[in-house]
């Protein structure tokens, strides 16, 4: 008999079994331990054992589902108005699509409790909230087309494609910057700088990425004013799992003023040529399909759509 419950602490190593035994894609990072769960999820400051709901068949742990909810507008805390579903993790089963329902149930059930008037399903970059460095590469990409089963626990729960997210990779053997007027203006009259962890800049920052090696670049004009910055993350122990040594580009920030003024590009093209430096071979990232100028951005260096993934909304109560 299928039963649900709550997060307990000796949940860990059973959790661990359940995503080994899912189908979620090969972004997903495999094999799992409890000490990795721990660290990008166990450990976060506003963990909630009632926001992770399990299910058994007896003794046995076959799924789980795990809801959380993104920052405030300053990111100094949560907000609690609208929430997601993260994962609903099924192991194969005879009732994997009863367990799946169940289980997105109790999230929903969870959300709205703590009150969320907007249910999603799948993380972004907005509600990164637990798993980054687990599923999905570089960022939260909402749930990929390869954990097809987990896409379709949310189709039959009735949420639609609210966005589409494609995951970019650029290999970096061979890969040099631009060389044209525009940039060859931008290097004479500025400075980039490398800084190994640096300080998070808000509360919402510190606690997704605390426990993750972060790398930001910073341009600065000769006033020492910050034109823009670019942060990428050394993408551990996932890239080690494919087999390459891969960094995941988190943002890219351009001071408002000077948008559209070439400084993006520069940026991002001179942290690349850093990074392969330093011997990193790839570099992903994550974009909206409605992002035009970060796609064409991206697309300008060599990056390609390796795979998408779909953030999910519940419609509302007609």
């Amino acid at each position: 008999m299928i039963e649900f419950r709550c997060f307990r602490n000796d949940d860990p190593p059973r959790l661990a079994d359940v995503w080994r035994s899912a189908d979620l894609g090969p972004s997903a990072m495999q094999p799992m331990t409890s000490a990795l769960l721990e660290a990008a999820v166990f450990s976060k400051p506003y963990f909630d054992r009632e926001g992770l709901t399990v299910a058994t068949d007896g003794e046995r742990v076959v799924g789980f589902a795990h809801a959380g909810f993104g920052p405030t507008a300053d990111r100094t805390g949560i907000d609690t108005r609208t929430g997601t579903t993260l994962l609903v993790v099924v192991v194969p089963h005879a009732e994997g699509q009863a367990i799946g329902a169940g289980l997105l149930r109790r999230s929903e059930a969870f959300l709205r409790a703590r009150g969320a008037t907007t249910l999603l399903g799948g993380g972004c970059p907005g509600m990164r909230s637990f798993y980054l460095g687990l599923y999905g590469g570089s960022d939260l990409p909402g749930i990929l087309d390869s954990s097809s089963s987990m896409q379709e626990i949310f189709r039959r729960g009735g949420y639609e494609a609210a966005e589409r997210i494609a995951v970019l990779r650029r290999p970096l053997a061979g890969f040099r910057p631009p060389i044209n007027r525009l940039h060859v203006a931008i290097r004479r009259n500025t400075v980039m700088r490398a800084i190994d962890e640096p300080a998070r800049r808000t509360w919402w920052e510190a606690a997704t990425t605390t426990g993750i090696a972060l790398r930001r670049y910073e341009l600065r004009n000769h006033a020492d004013e910050v034109l823009g910055s670019v942060s990428f993350w050394d993408m551990q122990p996932l890239s080690t799992a494919w087999g390459v040594t891969a960094a995941g580009l988190l943002h890219v920030d351009i001071e408002g003023p000077r948008r559209r003024q070439g400084l993006a590009k520069y940026l991002v093209a001179e942290a690349m040529h850093d990074l392969a430096a330093e011997g990193v071979s790839l570099v992903e990232t994550h974009v909206s399909d409605a992002n035009t100028a970060a796609m064409n951005l991206f697309t300008s260096l060599g990056f390609t759509a390796t795979e998408h993934g779909t953030l999910f909304r519940l419609p509302a109560p007609a």
